[in-house]
């Protein structure tokens, strides 16, 4: 019963994709599931204790609050449960999310004799969260420093929120005052009635009144008022009606800014058009310089034992894309060949692409050696991305086929190894002497390793980058490379672009949509033996 019960959490736990600890408070010895282990970039024995030191390895602004909740735990007849989350720093130097949940277990003194506990990485979320927060901080500045009045009516025209400029404008300090009142509290009736008669129709149709010169008319005999309006059917998360939303200017300002605006509107769209046609010409230049089929080796009909073809695949998810290629001749008889997947999207990825295309040039005395070229490559990005004063990263797969030694050498930046291919049977290819080194422009002179394969135990190498393999079904379960793996190898005996147009397909079945959210690039090479 206790094996099925450790079956069951050990299944619970992969599913919620948490990892377990335990601390010998007694021993002070620690120990990390693989999980754990993952999330703090350790391996097995390496791992720190970060209940005993977590001023080396915590966030000062988290520490208060971990402290006291490891204290509290520890403290005889104290808590019997600690949770937190905390930022943690990993071996890299960036900080990473994690939730620490624990139990513990006391003598008879109500002394902790172990803690033991649960451990997840929740950075997505709460990087998503703190972005979501920043955004509505910015909206809420937006609003209340805007020189416009803003407000938000319900169906009856009940005013549910304003901006400070509207609650001025109506006569009270704070917008506070004004909530649940109607235009009926502040204009004569004929004013009153017709706004509310427009509010009506806008909700009914949920077609905008769009900039409307309107004269208010005050209750009380105040002066009258003319003002450009322009209210908007306010519709929750479902498309249902809550009611109205207005943005309205005092015409007196709004005649000279009406000229101003309506030059900057010509100037922007003529900015923005130019912009438009800019980023097609980069597109269009970007994709150029990708050779759609590249030569095959060896060049200029060199007698070797064998050979090899390129066979590639390239749809980008926006006009600019981060993921690139790279086939160039070292020599007649070795070929170069890089993949590459710079973060983000858009013009700063594409020119983190043109960077590196201008680098692996200079780069070029270096070609031979894998772990170099990427040293290389990096040093020179690190020093860009320093001067610059940016955060930004690629990761890199770089592989060398050296024909007349019939051997494929190869290293990584950050980024997956490989699908190999022989005999019909597909897997990743694998090293004992490498550690995958850091994406290129994280950490300056960081150290590569490379490894080296004969060509005889390949009949194809498939590189890829992770837009095809995070591809994801309805209920969110990413295609995943294990599943490329046992398609390739139990349905797929073609080579080259047939290849990638079954694992195309494959991933097209996967998500039942054919954008995947974000770039594609693959790139095959196929080895052939020569007669």
């Amino acid at each position: 019963m206790q094996t099925t019960t450790q079956d069951r959490l050990e299944l619970a736990l992969r599913a919620s994709n948490e990892g377990i600890w335990q601390w010998n408070v007694i021993e002070q010895e620690v120990s990390y599931s693989e999980r754990v282990l993952s999330f703090l970039g350790y391996d097995s024995g390496e791992a720190p204790n970060i209940f005993l030191q977590p001023d080396l390895y915590l966030h000062e602004d988290d520490l208060p609050l971990f402290k006291q909740e490891v204290g509290g735990i520890l403290r005889d007849r104290g808590t019997d449960l600690m949770a937190v989350d905390c930022r943690y720093r990993r071996p890299e130097g960036y900080f990473a999310w994690l939730r620490i949940r624990g139990a513990c277990i006391r003598n008879d003194h109500g002394r902790v004799t172990k803690i033991a506990g649960s451990m997840i990485d929740i950075s997505k979320r709460k990087n998503a969260e703190n972005a979501l927060s920043d955004e509505r901080h910015l909206l809420r500045q937006l609003i209340e420093n805007i020189p416009n009045n803003i407000y938000f009516k319900d169906r009856d025209s009940r005013f549910v929120m304003v901006n400070k400029a509207t609650a001025v404008k109506m006569g009270y300090q704070s917008p506070k005052e004004i909530i649940g009142k109607t235009d009926h509290d502040f204009f004569d009736k004929v004013h009153a009635d017709k706004s509310r008669s427009d509010e009506v129709e806008i909700m009914e149709s949920l077609l905008p009144q769009e900039e409307s010169l309107e004269r208010e008319t005050w209750e009380g005999g105040e002066q009258d008022t003319w003002v450009l309006t322009t209210k908007i059917p306010w519709l929750d998360s479902k498309g249902g009606v809550r009611g109205t939303f207005g943005v309205t200017s005092d015409v007196s300002d709004m005649v000279n800014v009406q000229i101003r605006l309506s030059n900057a509107a010509a100037e922007l769209k003529k900015r923005n058009q130019e912009y438009q046609e800019e980023l097609e010409l980069a597109r269009q230049v970007q994709h150029s310089v990708l050779d759609p089929k590249p030569e095959s080796f060896p060049r200029m009909g060199k007698g070797t034992a064998c050979g090899v073809g390129f066979s590639t695949y390239y749809k980008p998810d926006s006009e600019m894309a981060g993921d690139f290629y790279e086939v160039f001749a070292i020599s007649d008889t070795k070929a170069g060949v890089l993949i590459c997947d710079v973060m983000g999207h858009g013009v700063r990825a594409a020119l983190v692409v043109a960077m590196l295309r201008g680098l692996i040039e200079k780069e070029s005395d270096s070609a031979e050696s894998p772990e170099w070229f990427l040293y290389g490559l990096n040093d020179s990005l690190v020093n860009i991305f320093s001067h610059a004063g940016i955060q930004m990263f690629a990761t890199a797969l770089y592989l060398i086929f050296d024909l007349e030694k019939g051997r494929m050498e190869f290293a990584t930046a950050g980024h997956p190894l490989p699908i190999i291919r022989k005999d019909g049977v597909a897997r990743v290819l694998s090293s004992e002497k490498i550690v995958r080194g850091p994406a290129l422009g994280l950490v300056p002179e960081a150290p590569y390793g490379a490894d080296s394969i004969g060509l005889d135990e390949l009949d194809q190498v498939i590189m890829f980058t992770d837009g095809i393999y995070e591809v994801e079904n309805a209920e969110g379960e990413e295609l995943g490379v294990e599943r490329l793996i046992r398609f390739l190898s139990d349905r797929i005996q073609s080579g080259g672009g047939e290849t990638l147009d079954a694992i195309v397909a494959l991933a097209g079945e996967h998500c039942g949509c054919a954008h995947y959210g974000d770039d594609v690039c693959m790139l095959a090479v196929d080895v052939h033996k020569k007669a």
